[in-house]
């Protein structure tokens, strides 16, 4: 007896690999969307932290030596991410030496000088005048 073959045809084929080819490319899309989630999470962590850091001292990315009791602006790279750090608002305050002043502080950190900011601060920093 003869009997007959079974097979695909062309048209279940076809669907199939039409399938296959939108569940590929979903999942290389989500590959890539979690990819640059990743790289945004990190830019904002790693910008708090580094804005934190120059709030406090701005030795590491201090550029103009001429930085005074009058306030100044320091900015450069620091952990790969552009810093800028400002202080304004200088106000001398009484004390027994004299020598101490509030400045209001603003850091802002970028991806690159002209970048994206990932993080900003703004608050009164109580420092002695150099």
């Amino acid at each position: 007896m003869n009997t007959p073959r079974r097979a695909f045809t062309l048209i279940e084929v076809m669907a199939s690999v039409l399938v296959l080819t939108f569940a590929l490319t979903a999942a290389c899309a989500m590959i890539l969307y979690g990819l640059q989630l990743a790289r945004s999470t990190h830019g904002l962590s790693l910008g708090m932290a580094t804005a934190q850091a120059v709030f406090e001292d701005p030795s590491p990315i201090r550029t103009d030596p001429a930085f005074s009791s009058s306030g100044g602006t320091a900015s450069g790279y620091l952990n790969g991410l552009w810093v800028e750090r400002r202080e304004t608002d200088v106000t001398p305050l009484e004390g027994p030496t004299g020598n101490t002043v509030a400045v209001t502080v603003h850091v802002d950190v970028r991806d690159g000088a002209y970048g994206t900011v990932y993080a900003s601060i703004t608050g009164r920093l109580i420092r002695r005048k150099p």
